[in-house]
């Protein structure tokens, strides 16, 4: 089998490659040569159609991994544009090579439309329901595990002597394990029973940012002080060791509530939480 990833050079899409290259054949389009070694990369802009693309062997499915970075969409239309671009130029190579499958991923909690990144998720996942491909389309929560931006997130958080509330204590999110995430992949590409229907993939336990921030052993912890939205949404971006594009998509997730999905997955949730 062979399956054309894009957005391989992210966080989930790096997993999916490493955990299944000895299995499955991939190549990977994106901009940048940041995927896993063990895979084609083949450089291109997926703003622009792909239909110029051949390869050796026939694609069997497609894997859309391409990030939606929230605070490229505050009221820039070029950003949402180039995404649903991207979004769009994979599902008409699907249809002009004659391939069945796509698996593309959005993001949980998005109930309603209310900016511009939001919109950008909608009208990316109807693009994908309404292409006539075969399709599953997960919805992760905030992700956790080795290196991912919410471990470095928590760590920069917890260096701090004192550390403003830019959380809703009511929002109530289920973190869920990168090695959770890519069980649900892999049982997606294993199986012709579970497609054409959306997944929330969620961790086996609810809790809000809180309660994840102090389930480390500390020696001291922060001093945890009320402030205005956006002054602490500053206060949590300065100087933290994560790329801000990571660090505003954090931001949004754990203010927002996950309950409404929180069982909707394809294969059970095996990791809760452990720092």
């Amino acid at each position: 089998m062979l399956i054309l990833i894009a957005g391989g050079s992210g966080y989930v899409g790096r997993g999916i490659i490493e955990r299944y290259c000895l299995s499955r054949d991939f190549i990977n389009v994106s901009l940048t040569r940041h995927a896993a070694l063990a895979v084609n990369n083949v450089l291109v802009d997926l703003s622009k159609p792909i239909n110029f693309l051949r390869f050796d062997k026939p694609i069997d499915m497609i894997i859309n991994c391409v990030e939606c970075r929230a605070e490229s969409y505050a009221g820039d239309e070029k950003n949402k544009r180039a995404y649903l671009a991207a979004v769009r130029h994979l599902v008409e190579y699907a249809q002009d090579m004659d391939i069945k499958k796509i698996i593309h991923f959005s993001v949980n909690h998005i109930n309603t439309v209310e900016n511009d990144y939001q919109q950008a998720r909608f009208v990316a996942e109807g693009l994908i329901k309404s292409s006539g491909l075969d399709y599953i389309i997960f919805k992760p929560t905030v992700i956790f595990g080795e290196n991912s931006p919410l471990e470095y997130l928590i760590n920069s958080l917890l260096s701090r002597s004192v550390l403003l509330k830019f959380w809703k204590e009511e929002a109530q999110i289920a973190p869920v394990h990168l090695l959770d995430v890519l069980a649900n992949v892999g049982y997606a590409i294993e199986h012709d029973d579970c497609w054409n229907e959306t997944y929330a993939l969620c961790g086996p336990e609810m809790m809000n940012f809180e309660e994840m921030l102090f389930r480390r052993r500390m020696i001291k912890r922060p001093k945890l002080v009320n402030a205005p939205s956006a002054l602490a949404r500053r206060s949590a971006l300065k100087n933290a060791p994560v790329p801000s594009n990571h660090l505003r998509l954090l931001l949004d997730w754990v203010n927002a509530d996950d309950s409404h999905g929180y069982a909707r997955t394809l294969v059970a949730p095996q990791f809760s939480y452990k720092p």
